[in-house]
């Protein structure tokens, strides 16, 4: 019974050290872009047999331009972050054109991105992106809060 109540401390210990460690910083990537600049989520197709609209998606380019001066020639993770809001959740699938990995992630989550050593001033990519959400997108005009965090080694 002592031998396991140590090693629940000691997980527990190792657990709120990592913890601590973790401290995201929140990268500049006010030069980013989106093109189209707005988009229009669009109906999903019904498929045969399907009753009901099974969700909206739209496709979009970003042009990622991130400020990384301060931690350059450091090594971190960038992570993706979808802040969650009051409406639908929203899905974000994206492919890159190499310098960051592409990924998946749902409203509330984030996503790494980025995993090395952080290569100069600016980390530059473009991404494709696929927006999907639920029939209960109830919104003509929303506002998807992403932004990117950086946890240093």
């Amino acid at each position: 019974m002592i031998l396991l109540k140590h090693l629940v401390t000691m997980v527990v210990c190792t657990f709120m050290t990592a913890t601590a460690w973790a401290n995201p910083h929140r990268l500049d990537d006010s030069l980013s872009h989106t093109v189209p600049p707005n988009v229009q989520m669009q109906w999903l197709p019904l498929t045969p047999g399907q009753s009901f609209a099974g969700g909206m998606e739209a496709w979009l380019r970003v042009n990622i331009r991130l400020d990384t001066r301060d931690w350059a020639g450091r090594r971190g993770r960038i992570y993706m972050v979808l802040s969650r809001d009051q409406s639908s959740n929203v899905e974000a699938v994206w492919t890159t054109q190499g310098r960051l990995q592409p990924g998946r992630l749902v409203s509330g989550e984030r996503s790494l991105v980025f995993a090395g050593t952080i290569p100069g001033a600016t980390l530059d990519d473009q991404m494709q992106v696929r927006l999907r959400s639920n029939a209960d997108w109830q919104s003509n005009s929303r506002r998807l809060n992403f932004h990117f965090e950086l946890d240093v080694d």
